[in-house]
């Protein structure tokens, strides 16, 4: 479909809540998935108009219908303004408009994150139970990344050392960009550090000129919302939900 309500997805079973629908996928038309269980973060590029805003409202629609907020929290980076209005305020840890709105918020959150780190005495048994630290999940959607970082230096730097261990600590980022001067961002120490910790990648239309963004994936000009769901194993096409 060129159009797909996200009234029509179906609803992750009660104990995957941590599993998002996203669309649906193009061989049998099934929800596609994202489980941010195995794969904590998502990074996804694309053209104006392409869907980049509409993928992080689904997310935090996702969250606000699966969570309280005692259970889960949004960090909306969102210096266009076109994104809060989709996350009620009982669930907002913060809607940063600006780089040191953002720098604020963030150091706040990677202080959190640090005492959630495991200790040597947490075993591996432990660590998908994620059972040490008490408080919200906290997912950091941010839109427009490209207006955010700057040459050499990301107001998100500090939560760096937190994107291995995403899941286990209760940290989820979602990230969209603009696919102009695409290849550069692909060099930026956050871009390039969530996709090392293996996050799919999610490509919307991007202008062919813009060459290779993730792998060996060509960009295609595309209807708003279709885009390649990319992993390190697959290539799926999907039309993500409105």
């Amino acid at each position: 479909p060129t159009m797909l309500s996200a009234r029509d997805l179906a609803p992750a079973p009660a104990e995957r809540r941590l599993q998002f629908a996203l669309g649906v996928e193009e061989t049998e038309l099934d929800p596609a998935w994202h489980n941010f269980v195995e794969t904590p973060h998502l990074v996804a590029f694309g053209d104006t108009e392409s869907g980049k805003t509409n993928l992080l409202r689904l997310i935090a629609k996702g969250v606000t219908d699966r969570f309280s907020p005692a259970e889960a929290r949004i960090l909306a980076v969102d210096f266009r303004r076109e994104l809060v209005e989709w996350v009620p305020e009982e669930y907002r840890l913060g809607h940063a408009v600006s780089v040191d709105q953002l720098d604020e918020y963030v150091q706040g959150a990677a202080r959190a994150m640090t005492t959630r780190a495991p200790g040597a005495d947490i075993t591996p048994a432990r660590m998908r139970l994620a059972d040490w630290w008490v408080g919200p999940r906290l997912f950091v959607l941010v839109d427009d990344y490209d207006l955010v970082a700057s040459p050499g230096r990301s107001p998100l730097d500090p939560l760096l050392p937190h994107l291995p261990l995403g899941y286990e600590v209760g940290l989820h980022v979602i990230v969209t960009r603009s696919a102009a001067n695409s290849m550069r961002g692909l060099n930026d120490p956050l871009v390039r550090r969530l996709l090392e910790v293996n996050s799919p990648g999610l490509l919307m239309s991007c202008p062919p000129t813009e060459g290779y963004v993730f792998g060996n994936v060509k960009p295609r000009l595309l209807p708003a919302g279709r885009d390649s769901y990319i992993t390190r194993r697959s290539v799926t096409q999907i039309q993500t939900a409105f």
